[in-house]
């Protein structure tokens, strides 16, 4: 009995002492390892990659890993609520009923003119816009036909030799046709609901006149003072300031109707006589389909 205890105490001794050897001994613990690998390539040469069903699970866990990986990043790209944009450039047909008006402020022979109320007309064309950053901002032009109304109030005697009192006022109308290029940049936001942003847009316009038609001629004051209406009456072109708003409501991946609000503001005098001054104001209802 005493032999047998003896030679278990030996055996645990050997034990500790090999436990130790491998934690303390660099060189032991990386033979060992070697031995290890070498034994698993035999293994894996003689019955084949997964011997074990180590590979498969490792397979399976990188497989899940890459499709929550490519999960992520699909739902970090489709933004909040709306979708970003298929192109970097969209186009849209817009159709504008605008409602028109001009001041007027006439001195010298052209002193008592004054303005002739508003009027509605229309404006049509491509519109494009190209994200410069993000699905957020975009530069926005096209190219619109625009009809624009300007009308004056004026003292009877306008246009006569001689002056004749109680002459009743005398009223001019003109339509003027312009081809408009706005140049824009819209500032779209995603968080309004599901499949709709609002977009602001800000900038300029520039127009230019390609025809002018007095209406009622025979009665219009402004086209029978001047040579018979021979002469032009309007400047060439006009300058405007931009300012709109709006929501883009979509209807699939590709297509969406605008539907919104903008403001013209024209900067420089259209009226072609020196003693008249005159600037278009416009307000439009911004109708608009993209595709």
């Amino acid at each position: 009995m005493k032999k047998v205890a003896g030679l278990s105490l030996i055996l645990i001794a050997f034990m500790l002492v090999g436990a130790v050897a491998q934690t303390t001994s660099p060189a032991l613990y990386n033979l060992r390892t070697k031995e290890s690998r070498a034994t698993d390539k035999r293994f894996r040469k003689i019955l084949g990659d997964n011997y074990d069903g180590q590979d498969k699970n490792r397979r399976d866990y990188d497989d899940d890993r890459k499709r929550r990986r490519r999960r992520q990043s699909t739902t970090d790209e489709s933004g909040p609520d709306y979708a970003r944009p298929n192109h970097l450039i969209e186009m849209s047909i817009r159709l504008a009923p605008s409602l028109n008006l001009n001041t007027a402020t006439g001195t010298g022979s052209y002193a008592g003119f004054g303005d002739n109320g508003a009027a509605v007309r229309m404006s049509v064309g491509p519109t494009l816009d190209y994200f410069f950053f993000k699905d957020s901002y975009a530069f926005s032009t096209g190219l619109w036909y625009t009809i624009k109304r300007s009308g004056f109030q004026m003292p009877g005697t306008f246009g006569g030799s001689r002056w004749t009192p109680g002459t009743p006022e005398k009223e001019s109308i003109y339509n003027l046709q312009y081809l408009q290029v706005p140049l824009s940049v819209k500032l779209f936001a995603n968080n309004i609901s599901p499949g709709i942003r609002l977009y602001v847009q800000t900038g300029g316009l520039l127009s230019l006149k390609i025809a002018e038609k007095a209406l009622q001629p025979e009665r219009n004051g402004l086209y029978t003072a001047e040579s018979g209406g021979n002469r032009r009456q309007y400047g060439f072109g006009d300058i405007e300031l931009l300012l709109g708003t709006g929501i883009q409501y979509k209807i699939n991946q590709t297509n969406a109707f605008n539907l919104g609000v903008s403001y013209q503001r024209g900067l420089v005098n259209v009226a072609r006589a020196s003693e008249l001054i005159s600037k278009n104001r416009v307000v439009s209802l911004d109708f608009g389909f993209k595709f």
